[in-house]
């Protein structure tokens, strides 16, 4: 049995919603920061990663088209309806052996 250890303040009770809500804070702020990042001249600064990542990172997209052309097939009929053993898995070693002659007469 345990040793009872007194009342526990009420953040150690709630942690996982703690860090996940501090996970979404953290996810929103960068995504704030990367949309307002600017500098004073309006062009890439070569010392800041920020910038580096995102121009590195961001690469033009080739448009692939695709013809598609479809033609019409005939119906196949589909076979006879074969229906499925009563039993999932069928072991051929699992019969009965043949019954066993009498020469007794």
């Amino acid at each position: 049995m345990t040793a009872a250890r007194g009342p526990r303040p009420p953040w150690v009770l709630a942690w996982k919603p703690i860090l996940a809500m501090v996970c979404i804070a953290l996810v929103l702020f960068t995504g704030v920061l990367q949309v307002t990042h600017s500098h004073p001249n309006g062009h890439v600064d070569p010392d800041c990663s920020l910038c580096m990542t995102a121009h590195h990172v961001a690469q033009g997209v080739i448009v692939v088209t695709l013809e598609i052309s479809s033609q019409r097939v005939a119906r196949v009929a589909p076979k006879d309806f074969a229906p499925l053993p009563r039993q999932r898995f069928v072991l051929k070693l699992a019969n009965r052996p043949p019954p066993v002659p009498d020469f007794s007469a």
